[in-house]
C-alpha cells in the first residue's frame, strides 16, 4: 500500500478552494464524532478544526482504505476521499 504522501500526490483534480467549515466538517456526522472521541479518549474530535488538522494524515489513510468510518456506516465515496485529500493539499483551510 502506498504511503499517505503518495496517496495525496495522486489525488484527483482539486477545486480551487476547500475549507473545513464548508466542505470537510459536513463529511462527519454526529455518530462519527462521538465514536472517534470515545475510541481515542477524546484526543480526536472530528467537529474541531485543530483536531482534524492534527489527525488529517491518519484520517485520510483510514477513509482512503475504507477503515473509517467503522461498520455499519457506509465507506466514503471516492469523491469524498478526494475532497479530503484536496483539503490537505490546499493547506487545510479553516
Amino acid at each position: 500500500m502506498a504511503n499517505v504522501r503518495e496517496l495525496l500526490n495522486s489525488a484527483l483534480s482539486c477545486p480551487t478552494s476547500v475549507s473545513f467549515a464548508t466542505d470537510i466538517a459536513p463529511l462527519f456526522n454526529s455518530t462519527d464524532i462521538s465514536h472517534m472521541k470515545n475510541v481515542t479518549g477524546g484526543r480526536l474530535d472530528l467537529s474541531n478544526y485543530d483536531s482534524v488538522v492534527m489527525w488529517s494524515s491518519a484520517i485520510y489513510g483510514k477513509v482512503q482504505s475504507g477503515d473509517m468510518p467503522p461498520f455499519p456506516a457506509d465507506a466514503w465515496t471516492p469523491d469524498q476521499v478526494n475532497l479530503f485529500g484536496c483539503w490537505i493539499q490546499l493547506g487545510c483551510k479553516p
